[in-house]
């Protein structure tokens, strides 16, 4: 499968590396980075590897090592990265009805 970022969640990847680089280090900012994108690169060999959400067609990948959650749907040969939040967040109401 292909792997396809929704302009959302390229923006949630951009915003989350600048919070953690101003809030913490650029160092730490790149690792939360590459973890997220690595774990996104597992979607397309394993697009079940999330749970099915309260919406059938969105799925939720949940954190391993850094605390947020990837929200992503399969639409047809593509897996496409909806959204990525903060665990502290509540489920965003437009991706889950």
């Amino acid at each position: 499968m292909t792997l396809r970022w929704d302009r959302r969640a390229l923006q949630d990847l951009k915003d989350i590396h600048s919070y953690v680089a101003a809030n913490s280090s650029p160092g730490s900012a790149e690792r939360v980075r590459r973890h997220l994108r690595n774990r996104t690169d597992l979607l397309a060999s394993s697009p079940l590897l999330g749970v099915a959400s309260s919406n059938p067609s969105i799925r939720v990948l949940f954190p391993t090592r850094y605390p947020y959650r990837i929200y992503y749907t399969v639409q047809g040969g593509e897996v496409v990265i909806l959204h990525i939040r903060h665990t502290a967040r509540r489920a965003p109401d437009d991706l889950l009805p």
